[in-house]
Parts: structure tokens; C-alpha cells; sequence
């Protein structure tokens, strides 16, 4: 008796011990931060669009390869100026490189061959430009402080030289030390030049009064006109993305770090349709991102430091370079919270093993009825066993759908891959454009979805009937699922979010609403409870 008592006394203990370590594992874990649903999802969308970005840029070089075989084909000096210029505009995002090779060739052609001044200034300014967006801050001010003259200008490349200089001045503002030593004026000592030359009410007017309310601090009234902006853009344009930027900036300021992350991820997905390689927006998504997710923190940084050393300029590279640095820490961080956790999970399991090697001397010492017990034990695990087995079959099945679906996909990334390093993009977005893949891919997902499903609940369509009017039941084909079945078979499962369920059978959150409508309409007694009902299926299929 007293040594039962003993055993009691060391088990309880032994469970209070346990009991207390697991509950400040919990309570460690619980204080981790976390996403926000609306912003996981915007991540995965923004995912997507980065799983698609070899695509565009594929698009991006067609377009640039048209480009050049016109400009190879085309003598008249004022023709190829033109399409050099618009050839420096396209690469002015992608390639610093080769933007400045074809602005430094429209300076020729304007001075050698058109004998044209404006031309020449033009070139000239967004050569400044450029070295100004770059980092290149000493070449950009001795262009435009030292080699343009604005009394010579025209009024429109006038508007556009003072434009330049407002933006240039702008991007300085953040770099402690280079305007006091090159002696450059705050970019509000540009806005009266501005404003006196630019249409009223013309892009680049309301953003330079967004831009002044927001160095104001009026925010209210720079979000009304960052809301006209973006509403004269469509979400493809590369204006968006800038716009898009500004207006996470008035987010911030106003304390909305979900609006905030919206804004930027727009602006990030973008820049990636428009294959831009210069870019902030993925950059600070990655920095928000980074205390509750690092490895994807470090994909994005990962992603923009090769785009920017693609894009070759000198300021980008070394901003991502410092976020690289709290990527380290925060793996490192982590690196050590596992360790500690698994010193945690070492204690706790240490203390299983004595409270289970404690209760088995116990049990073994007070058992009569082993062999019974054995018994009843082995016939449990031969039933759990057919019932792993049966299990197994469907994961076997569906992992070899997945494989073939992979194999698939793979074959064919092949084949895209192909063409594009033989430089036949337009034969790439003919067969993209005339590719069923997605189509093929979600039939496929269809049918191993109604295999599956039908195999664990075969008397799914007739138990859900039953909750049906005669006039309203449904009738599938043999083994296979209607689209209204689809939904209700995921609500029956667990999921009865109608965006979730969208996702997943890829609709429309408003296709998926009017099946539902549909059905219900039809639904014997209360239409309100009939997904309820469903639900309850699942306990008797």
C-alpha cells in the first residue's frame, strides 16, 4: 500500500513537471508574431506572380528584340533618334547599362547629325536621370547643374529638366551628408517652377501636390489625390506601381500597416508584370515580412538583389545588402530558439519516459488479465492497420496523380525553356497563349477530387439528396461529382468558406455564392440551416 502510494506521489509530480515546461513551450510559441489573413493571402497572390516572372521578361525581351530590328533597319536620323529614345525608355527600369548606351548614342545623333539642341538636352536629361535613380549622384549633378542651360530650353523640356531636378533632389533627401557637399537645394525649392509649368491637374502636377501635402503632413488631403492618381492608371501600368508605392508611404504615416502591406504588394506585383529590375516595393515587403517570416523575407531580398545587380546600378545592390544583414540575425535568432527548444523538448521527454516507465511497472504489477489485454490489442491493430492500408491506397493515388502532373509541367517548362534561350519568344507566347495547361490541370484536380471523395463517401450524392425537393435533387454521372456537389462536398469536409472553397474549385467568390443560393432553394425545411445539415453528413457517411 505504501508503495503504491509512493508511485502515485512520483507520477503526479512527474505530470505536474511535465505539465508546466510544455506549458511555457506553448506560451513561448504563442508569442511569436503572425500574419494577418488578408495579408497571407495578398503574399501567396504576390507568390504566384513571382512563379510567373520568367514569363515576363520573356515578354519584356520580345518587345526590346522588336525594338532593335527596327532600329537596324532604319537610316533617317531623325527616325532612329526617336526609336533610340524610346529604346532608352524601356530599358530605363531594366538595364542601367543599356540605357545609357542609347541615350549617349541619341547625344551623338542630335549633335553630329541633327544639329538639333532640344534633342540633345532631352537625352541629356534623362541621361541625368538615370544616374540620379541609380546612385550615380556626382555624374547626375554635374549633368544637370553643369551641362544644361534652361534659359535655351523649350517650354516642355523646360517643364521636364525642372521635373527631373524635383525627383533628383527628392531621391538625395535620404542620404545624410551628399547634398551638403554637393551643395544641392531641397526638392520643395522646385515645386513653384512646377507647378507654374505643368498642366493643372496633369499627373505629374497632382503628384508634385501629393507629394506637398504629404511633406506637410496633410494626409488626408494627399490621399485624395494619390486615389486620383491611381484611379487614371490600369493596375498593369508601370505608373501603378509607382503610384501604388506613394500610397503605402501615406499608410504608414498614418499607422495602417495592413493598408500599408496591401499598397506595396501591389506595387510589387507591378513591377514584376512589367519586368522591372530597379525597384523598392518587393524589397519593403520583405523588411515588414521578415519577424514572421524569414525564409520567404529572404527569397524576396534573395530576388531583388540579382535583379538589381542585373540592372547594374550602385545604390540598390547596397540598400538589400543591409536588409541581407537582419535576414543573418533573424536566422540566427531562430537558430537559437530552436536550440532552446530542443533542450525543452529533451527535459520533456526525459520526464515522459520516467512517468511512462513508472505507470508500466505499475500496470505490470497489478495485471491479471495480460494475455486478454494482448489479445484485444493485437485485433485493434490489425483493424488499424486495414484501415492505414485503405488510407495508404488514396495517398498512393493521389501522389501518383501528382507526380504525373509534375512530369507534365516539367516537360513542358523544358520545352519553354528551350525556346527562350533560342530566343524564339514569340513562338513562346503563341503557345502560352494557346496552351490548355490550366484547363487541364484543373479537370484533372476535378476528377481526382471526385475519386477520391466518392471512395470515402460513396453515399454522399443520395444522403445529400435526401435533404433535397424531388424537383431539386441532382444526379451525377458514375463516379464523378457535379460542380454544386463540389461545393457542398467541401462543406461537408470542413470548408464552408466561400472564398476558400472559390480558391480551391477555382471560381468566383459570386459563382460559388449562386450555387449555394441555388441548392438552397430547393433545400427541404429551414433553407438557413441546410449547410449545418451537410456538415452532419459527414458523421454518418
Amino acid at each position: 500500500m505504501r508503495s503504491r502510494f509512493l508511485i502515485s506521489i512520483v507520477v503526479i509530480a512527474g505530470l505536474i513537471v511535465i505539465a508546466g515546461l510544455t506549458g511555457n513551450l506553448l506560451s513561448s510559441c504563442s508569442r511569436r508574431p503572425s500574419l494577418d489573413r488578408a495579408t497571407a493571402d495578398k503574399l501567396e497572390e504576390l507568390d504566384r506572380y513571382i512563379a510567373s516572372r520568367q514569363i515576363y521578361y520573356a515578354r519584356k525581351n520580345g518587345r526590346l528584340e522588336s525594338l532593335r530590328s527596327i532600329i537596324g533597319t532604319t537610316a533617317n536620323p531623325e527616325a532612329l533618334y526617336e526609336l533610340k529614345m524610346n529604346m532608352a525608355r524601356e530599358f530605363f527600369s531594366y538595364s542601367q547599362d543599356s540605357t545609357q548606351h542609347y541615350l549617349k548614342s541619341c547625344q551623338a545623333i542630335a549633335r553630329d547629325l541633327l544639329k538639333d539642341n532640344d534633342r540633345y538636352n532631352a537625352a541629356t536629361i534623362m541621361l541625368g536621370h538615370l544616374y540620379g535613380k541609380g546612385g550615380s549622384y556626382l555624374e547626375a549633378s554635374q549633368i544637370l547643374y553643369g551641362q544644361i542651360d534652361s534659359a535655351s530650353l523649350s517650354p516642355a523640356l523646360k517643364a521636364e529638366y525642372y521635373w527631373v531636378l524635383y525627383d533628383f533632389c527628392g531621391d538625395m533627401a535620404g542620404n545624410s551628408g551628399i547634398v551638403e557637399s554637393l551643395s544641392i537645394p531641397p526638392a520643395s525649392a522646385y515645386l513653384p517652377t512646377l507647378f507654374k509649368l505643368l498642366p493643372k491637374d496633369s499627373p505629374r502636377w497632382r503628384i508634385a501636390l501629393r507629394n506637398k501635402y504629404l511633406q506637410e503632413r496633410k494626409l488626408d488631403s494627399a490621399d485624395s489625390v494619390s486615389r486620383l492618381l491611381l484611379a487614371g492608371v490600369k493596375p498593369e501600368d508601370r505608373d501603378y506601381a509607382i503610384h501604388a508605392f506613394f500610397q503605402s508611404e501615406i499608410e504608414e504615416r498614418r499607422g495602417n500597416q495592413k493598408q500599408r502591406m496591401f499598397w506595396l504588394i501591389e506595387s510589387a506585383k507591378c513591377d514584376l508584370v512589367n519586368a522591372v529590375r530597379d525597384y523598392a516595393s518587393l524589397t519593403m515587403v520583405a523588411q515588414n515580412i521578415l519577424p514572421t517570416d524569414v525564409d520567404r523575407s529572404f527569397r524576396y531580398l534573395r530576388m531583388a538583389q540579382e535583379d538589381a545587380l542585373a540592372y547594374n546600378a550602385r545604390l540598390r545592390p547596397w540598400q538589400i545588402s543591409r536588409f541581407l544583414m537582419d535576414v543573418e540575425d533573424a536566422y540566427a535568432k531562430r537558430q537559437a530558439e530552436a536550440n532552446r527548444s530542443a533542450i525543452l523538448a529533451a527535459i520533456i521527454m526525459a520526464a515522459l519516459v520516467l512517468v511512462l516507465l513508472l505507470i508500466t511497472r505499475m500496470l505490470v504489477a497489478r495485471s491479471r488479465n495480460l494475455t486478454r489485454t494482448q489479445a484485444a490489442l493485437e485485433s485493434s491493430n490489425r483493424k488499424l492497420a486495414q484501415a492505414d492500408k485503405v488510407k495508404g491506397d488514396y495517398i498512393v493515388n493521389f501522389l501518383e496523380g501528382l507526380s504525373s502532373q509534375v512530369s507534365v509541367i516539367r516537360a513542358e517548362d523544358n520545352h519553354f525553356r528551350n525556346l527562350l534561350k533560342q530566343g524564339r519568344a514569340d513562338q513562346l507566347l503563341k503557345e502560352l497563349s494557346i496552351s490548355g495547361r490550366s484547363e487541364k490541370a484543373k479537370e484533372e484536380f476535378y476528377e481526382t477530387f471526385d475519386r477520391t471523395f466518392l471512395a470515402m463517401y460513396p453515399d454522399f450524392p443520395e444522403r445529400f439528396n435526401a435533404l433535397l425537393k424531388e424537383e431539386g435533387r441532382i444526379y451525377p454521372p458514375a463516379g464523378r461529382l457535379t460542380t454544386e456537389l463540389r461545393i457542398f462536398a467541401l462543406i461537408c469536409l470542413g470548408v464552408d468558406d466561400s472564398k476558400k472553397i472559390a480558391s480551391m474549385l477555382d471560381y468566383s467568390v459570386s459563382t460559388i455564392y449562386n450555387y449555394k443560393v441555388s441548392v438552397k432553394n430547393m433545400a427541404l425545411g429551414d433553407r438557413d440551416s441546410f449547410e449545418k445539415r451537410v456538415k452532419e453528413l459527414s458523421y454518418n457517411l
